[in-house]
């Protein structure tokens, strides 16, 4: 089984079923629509006007208010939540309040919830789907036994969320069909966050590879794995000296196919990159030793590729997808790549290290130029964990996009909107390329502090064809590949963030 380190269910059901508590959605200063009274009953809607009138809840986006019904049979309580005001209702509000909704029903102990559709039910099951299930994940893989639980009230805490999802008959299969795919695409960003969290002495360039082909064996993906040997055959300096330092755990380049029987005659793959660095020191130039054990997130691009790649398998798409993670240790040793070292890449441009804690586009440097030269893609994204200025550019809440094509960054903007993943577009061109030009070899991997995210982004441009006819996108991801504190749906820790996004373009792509 896939990890997605959450035990909640979700079925659809257009019959009221046993459950201890039932779910109202309402916005402020509107009536609780009419379908949540046929779907839950007049003694649910009733409860809930008179929390209502009461003024328990006005109806805010991620305000909760929860009542007693008057005895009898059905559900004990009813829980009203809030979505603000409805000409602003979107699908992100509406995953917000309802991870909000999870957290209390947690808190609650409650695990057997019905909850009831507002219009249009398609995006309300959607949204809701995805809140719950993005918030209930819940790493746990390295609890042990000082944090068993013997209580059997704290047992009761650890059952796990039934929600059922009350759709009426005309509109189920819809519904059914929004819920069935919003379960596979969290499920694929809770395998990305689950081992993305598993920490280095666990995941390693080797053990990435055979998590991978696991995924392969499970989801009917085509995996290949290129070890150092054979990574040294084909040249590729940068991912090699990144990972030379690390004596046990050495490079790997790994590739997963999603290649169905029948595609279009001529039809081109999209290919997805992702940097694996599954643990970062910073090499020789060291990183401070404050927060250094968050450098597992180092990996948290690739994670995004896995997480794609589990969902595009599963769903089935009629589309060619290649996803490679390109993954390396970087470690300090007698054998690890010093600054003032000049590497050869895999398409021949020299690099003269100056900074070996900027190893994340030597690895995606390579992967990059041989990804397009073998499968001829007609469009190419990559992910990483660049840099720390694009968190001083841009915070916490946006990734940035540098691209060569403006087409494929509307795109991704487009695709980045329903899902609640905001981008930023940084420029691109000879000034940023500038930056990183080297006396000795074709380019420096990093030219200082001046305009750090941008010469990320002008550093992999050189392994991209040059007259443009293949387009791509980078997106530094640093700032939001994993949180510090508690988010809406996330808790700390990773996000994986970029699947929901990246699964939007791809089916973007079938229209």
């Amino acid at each position: 089984m896939i990890p997605t380190s959450t035990k909640t269910t979700i079925a659809v059901t257009s019959v009221m079923p046993s459950v201890e508590a039932a779910v109202v959605f309402i916005n402020e200063s509107k009536p609780i629509h009419a379908s949540a009274t046929k779907a839950l009953g007049p003694n649910v809607v009733k409860a809930a006007n008179r929390a209502i009138s009461a003024g328990l809840i006005k109806g805010k986006a991620k305000e909760i208010a929860v009542d007693s019904l008057d005895g009898g049979p059905g559900p004990k309580r009813v829980y009203i939540v809030g979505l603000g005001e409805a000409e602003k209702t979107t699908p992100e509000i509406i995953r917000q309040s309802a991870g909000a909704l999870t957290r209390t029903l947690i808190k609650h102990k409650i695990s057997r919830v019905a909850i009831a559709l507002s219009e249009p039910a398609d995006i309300f099951a959607e949204a809701i789907t995805t809140g719950i299930l993005l918030t209930s994940f819940d790493y746990r893989e390295h609890k042990g036994t000082a944090s068993a639980k013997s209580d059997e009230k704290d047992q009761h805490k650890e059952k796990p969320l039934a929600i059922s999802i009350i759709s009426d008959k005309k509109s189920l299969s819809i519904v059914q069909k929004e819920v069935d795919s919003a379960i596979i695409i969290c499920n694929g960003q809770n395998y990305a966050r689950t081992i993305a969290s598993r920490p280095g002495n666990e995941i390693n360039p080797p053990t990435l590879a055979s998590e991978a082909k696991l995924l392969a064996k499970q989801t009917g993906l085509r995996c290949t794995i290129f070890d150092e040997k054979q990574l040294k055959k084909l040249g590729m300096g940068g991912i090699l000296a990144v990972g030379e330092g690390s004596i046990h755990a050495l490079p790997r380049l790994i590739v997963l196919e999603h290649k169905p029987a029948k595609l279009p005659k001529g039809s081109r793959p999209l290919l997805i990159v992702g940097k694996a660095i599954t643990f970062d020191t910073g090499g020789i130039s060291i990183k401070p030793a404050d927060k250094m054990g968050k450098m597992i997130f180092d990996k948290c691009g690739g994670m995004t590729v896995l997480g794609v790649m589990y969902a595009v398998a599963k769903l089935n798409l009629p589309i060619h997808v290649v996803g490679i993670l390109s993954s390396a240790e970087n470690a300090i040793s007698s054998r690890a790549y010093r600054p003032g070292d000049i590497i050869k890449m895999y398409n021949g441009v020299t690099v003269e290290v100056t900074n070996t804690d900027a190893e994340g586009r030597l690895v995606l440097g390579d992967a990059l130029a041989w990804g397009i030269e073998i499968y001829k893609p007609s469009a190419v994204v990559d992910l990483a964990t660049l840099t720390g200025g694009v968190i001083v550019a841009l915070g916490k809440t946006m990734a940035g996009i540098m691209s060569n094509d403006d087409k494929l960054v509307k795109q991704l903007e487009s695709a980045g909107e329903p899902a609640g993943e905001k981008m930023w577009r940084l420029p691109l061109g000879e000034d940023q390329r500038e930056y990183i030009k080297s006396e000795f070899a074709d380019i420096v991997n990093s030219g200082g502090r001046e305009g750090h995210p941008l010469q990320g982004g002008a550093f992999l441009s050189y392994f991209i064809p040059t007259d443009n006819s293949v387009p791509w996108a980078h997106l530094d991801i640093a700032g939001v590949a994993d949180t510090e504190k508690e988010l809406p749906y996330y808790a700390k820790g990773a996000t994986g963030w970029g699947v929901r996004t990246l699964i939007n373009w791809i089916k973007g792509e079938l229209k």
